[in-house]
């Protein structure tokens, strides 16, 4: 911990007894709380960012779009609009946020829409188009006025909920008795040979009430790098590259492509950065002939700028390291 955060400890009891406050008044029905018959699945974390909520958004969507007319709603964090939005495709990323601007780009006929208060904007989304039979949200498991019908909470494998601390002293957005809110709870980004003890020693630090389900997740990188053309990862084998990231942990990219022998040179924004032309201009300046490898959100972010030629992005997916199917199964309830 740095000698910053450390400095900051009163500020963080404050935030504590502000945040626990108010859970409590949301606990004891002191707050108004909305809940609507159509199912709501809410994908949020306890920490600030990096947990891997967007492949796991994706993964629900690309599961039950096909027979299921679903709608999905986000905050849109770090637009530069206000106010409930309709993403189409006329939106930029910077109107509508990168989040929402992805799962637009990912599911065409999806119904998008970016609101700060949730359930204004699930009210708006109905008006609006009928027939809507399950909400996705993402990043709303703070958003205490709106009642979901399955609260999925995510941690990471290396920064787990439990063995941190509230903000600013720690990320932490709420007190760790939050996850008493939660049906399911996912620690994503693990190893893919996670051992039996381990998680066994997971749980026992998470110790999840009888009615909560813990899921162990990791993430599978495509063979393919999609840009102007596609090329496989192993192309670049003993090569080294340029890395774009703005997100806020892109430490499993990192280590994958180590892993894969891929030299590269890590130029590193914050979690949902806006780039310049002057960003734009220092990758052109140092990448050359090279490949310049990114995220999918950062590379439609940097494309709305400047179409580089050698611009790629490395596509993610969520895998379960075991009982998928129960996992569905906890969503498939709420739909019934």
């Amino acid at each position: 911990m740095s000698l910053v955060r450390k400095l900051l400890f009163p500020i963080s009891i404050l935030y504590y007894i502000f945040q626990f406050s108010r859970n409590k008044l949301f606990d004891i029905n002191f707050f108004d709380i909305t809940e609507f018959k159509i199912p709501t699945i809410c994908v949020g974390n306890l920490s600030l960012g990096g947990s891997g909520k967007t492949p796991l958004v994706n993964y629900i969507i690309n599961n039950y779009k096909s027979e299921l007319k679903i709608a999905f709603l986000s905050r849109g964090y770090n637009r530069n609009s206000s106010g409930y939005i309709h993403v189409d495709e006329t939106k930029n990323v910077e109107e509508v946020g990168d989040e929402p601007f992805l799962i637009k780009k990912n599911h065409k006929n999806l119904i998008v829409s970016v609101s700060e208060d949730r359930v204004k904007g699930i009210n708006h989304t109905i008006k609006k188009f009928k027939g809507i039979q399950l909400f996705v949200l993402d990043d709303a498991f703070q958003h205490r006025k709106l009642k979901c019908s399955l609260n999925i909470v995510l941690s990471k494998f290396d920064e787990p909920f439990y063995s941190d601390c509230i903000f600013p002293v720690g990320n932490l957005r709420e007190p760790k008795a939050g996850i008493k809110r939660a049906n399911i709870i996912i620690i994503t980004k693990c190893p893919y040979n996670l051992d039996t003890y381990k998680k066994n020693s997971i749980l026992k630090k998470i110790n999840p009430s009888i009615n909560q389900k813990v899921f162990f997740s990791t993430i599978i990188y495509d063979i393919f790098l999609i840009g102007k053309i596609k090329i496989k990862i192993n192309e670049l084998f003993n090569k080294s590259i340029i890395l774009v990231t703005g997100i806020a942990d892109s430490s499993s990219l990192e280590n994958y492509l180590l892993s894969k022998n891929i030299f590269f040179r890590h130029i590193k924004f914050n979690d949902h950065h806006k780039y310049s032309k002057s960003d734009i201009n220092h990758i052109k300046s140092i990448s050359s002939k090279m490949v310049v490898l990114t995220t999918k959100k950062d590379y439609y972010k940097i494309r709305s700028i400047e179409k580089l030629d050698n611009l790629y992005y490395q596509d993610i997916n969520i895998k379960f390291l075991e009982n998928e199917e129960v996992f569905n199964s906890e969503i498939k309830k709420i739909l019934k």
